[in-house]
């Protein structure tokens, strides 16, 4: 009787864990998450192609960018057009500290976080001083990305218009330097890992309900005594601090930066923004799900339409956009949170009747 007492006890826990699970949408999506980055994981046991793998690492960069933006523009609603700048600022500070003070990339890409933070603390502060909001504050960062794609252009030493290399030497993990792709996969899923419990902690905060808020009615949460303007600037330090991480890793993977590469609104459309909005900006899942649409048929357009066609796939690529926003507004997400809804309904539709 006692063991029988167990077994129903130990069912009904297994139950209630599922149901903790799979009826939290939130919950829901991280596992979506998870599953895909192990998923992804697997790769190297199926695919030996070293293009296909660096796709595969690419599209992690461009999903831990994401949630990066996702943080800022997602959650709180600013519209900072112009992110790519703090991946710039995180990949020439890498590369810098590395060639000229040989500081390892693990240290090198914590210190890139923290100048791309800072920075984020400067744009943060001058636009909320001036009072620059949606359109004014969106100019302003387009036309910092500008500004400094001409300092950096002029600027001899981070290479001026040549760019920098990597001083790239034999295989070492010190030097973040490998023989093969894995190992930059692994890198790449782990910060994907970080950048998903991050942003799933800042959601269900305190701080996340008021960034909700903020993108919702700023001036009704001003006066509900939320104190808009901390809570704007902390959005842009963290999503900054993140993307200047990615691109410390970002530059790390390419060997190579030059001015026209990472201050660019082109790439900084599709590294940037174009994951998380086609897979749902604002959803936890978006970022991820976005970057294994978005980064893999970008690719596959340039390998198939660029020979003999040039700038056709910008242009099947920019319909592709195009028809997400007009079709799937809320992103994949979106379409996918209807059908969980769907399936929730019936499911305690059928409890009830079961009872």
């Amino acid at each position: 009787m006692t063991t029988k007492n167990a077994v129903i006890t130990t069912k009904g826990s297994y139950r209630n864990w599922l149901r903790e699970i799979f009826f939290d949408w939130d919950r829901t999506q991280m596992l979506i998450c998870f599953v895909l980055v192990g998923l992804l994981a697997l790769a190297p046991l199926f695919i030996d192609s070293t293009y296909y793998l660096g796709i595969i690492i690419l599209t992690t960069i461009y999903a831990f960018i994401g949630i990066s933006w996702n943080i800022v523009a997602g959650f709180n609603g600013q519209l900072l057009i112009a992110h790519i700048i703090f991946l710039a600022i995180g990949a020439y500070t890498t590369i810098v500290l590395f060639n000229y003070f040989l500081i390892s990339p693990w240290v090198g890409i914590l210190i890139a976080g923290a100048v791309a933070g800072l920075c984020g603390v400067i744009v943060a502060f001058i636009t909320l001083r001036y009072g620059l909001k949606v359109d004014y504050f969106a100019l302003f960062t387009i036309a910092l990305m500008v500004a400094l794609r001409t300092l950096f252009l002029k600027w001899d030493y981070v290479g001026g218009a040549v760019g920098m290399w990597f001083r790239l030497t034999e295989p070492s993990f010190d030097k973040m330097i490998f023989a093969n792709k894995p190992p930059y996969l692994y890198i790449g899923l782990g910060m994907v890992t970080v950048g998903l419990v991050i942003q799933y902690r800042i959601y269900r905060s305190k701080m996340g309900k008021y960034f909700l808020a903020i993108r919702e009615d700023d001036d009704a949460a001003s006066a509900l005594g939320v104190n808009t303007s901390l809570y704007k600037m902390l959005a842009v330090v963290i999503g900054a601090a993140m993307a200047g991480v990615g691109g410390g890793f970002y530059v790390m993977y390419v060997t190579f930066i030059e001015p026209p590469q990472v201050f660019n609104l082109g790439l900084n459309v599709e590294i940037v923004m174009a994951g998380p909005i086609i897979g749902g900006l604002g959803s936890l899942a978006g970022p991820v799900v976005g970057a294994l649409l978005n980064k893999p048929f970008a690719e596959i357009m340039r390998g198939i339409l660029t020979e003999g066609r040039p700038g056709s796939s910008l242009i099947v690529y920019g319909s592709f956009l195009i028809l997400t926003i007009m079709f799937m507004p809320r992103g994949v997400t979106g379409v996918l949170h209807t059908i969980y809804r769907k399936l929730i309904n019936r499911y305690e539709i059928e409890e009830q009747g079961d009872s």
